[in-house]
């Protein structure tokens, strides 16, 4: 009765066929979209922005890993620099590459405002990952943006640098507040990267 089970079948590898117009809801299925909020006001300069760079590579490797749609945000007062999200997170390591310095102030409505309309046109889990370490300005219009997303599903990790920028991230964090503060520079990379874990623990949490 079961001798079919055992019949040699032969085919193209899987590797081999282009992927159906399914993928992209399979991934969002079992996987998500992520932005990659960097933080490179001035305070950034020097070596607070390469750790930073560096944690982000490590952080786009892993949401990648985790079948994460993954794009970077530079931000200051304004969108910097963007690499919208991509399966392969090609887009977003080609722009981390760049970043040789920090300057300016900061405001993180506009960067807000730009995240919200990239997440819209995407399903499944949705995430902002913001570092910074400063504070929420303007914190008003701020907290009342990301009251709208998260209304929206749209799940904040934060991290911040140092006992001030972590009370302020953490007012924004969908995660324990505990594990936002960053508490030096020599610790950033690893801090930025570990943010990745909670794309697959919020996924795998029971309902």
């Amino acid at each position: 009765m079961a001798d079919w089970i055992r019949r040699a079948f032969t085919a193209a590898g899987l590797t081999q066929i282009p992927p159906g117009s399914c993928l992209h809801a399979l991934q969002s299925r079992f996987g998500g979209t992520v932005m990659l909020c960097i933080d490179v006001s001035g305070s950034m300069h020097g070596a607070p922005v390469l750790e930073a760079v560096r944690g982000a590579r490590q952080f786009v490797a892993e949401a990648v890993a985790a079948h994460y749609s993954v794009g970077v945000m530079l931000w200051n007062t304004d969108v910097v620099a963007l690499a919208e999200p991509s399966a392969d997170g090609s887009a977003a390591s080609q722009l981390l590459g760049t970043v040789t310095g920090a300057y300016g102030g900061n405001n993180l409505l506009p960067p807000l405002n730009r995240c919200h309309q990239i997440l819209d046109g995407y399903s499944g889990d949705r995430v902002v990952a913001i570092f910074g370490d400063g504070d929420l300005t303007p914190k008003g219009p701020v907290l009342a943006k990301v009251g709208h997303m998260k209304a929206e599903n749209i799940r904040f990790v934060t991290r911040g640098l140092g006992p001030l920028a972590a009370r302020e991230f953490a007012l924004v964090s969908s995660e324990d507040p505990s594990a936002v503060e960053v508490r030096q520079v020599e610790n950033l990379a690893a801090g930025i990267a570990s943010m990745a874990a909670s794309l697959t623990k919020a996924r795998n949490r029971p309902s």
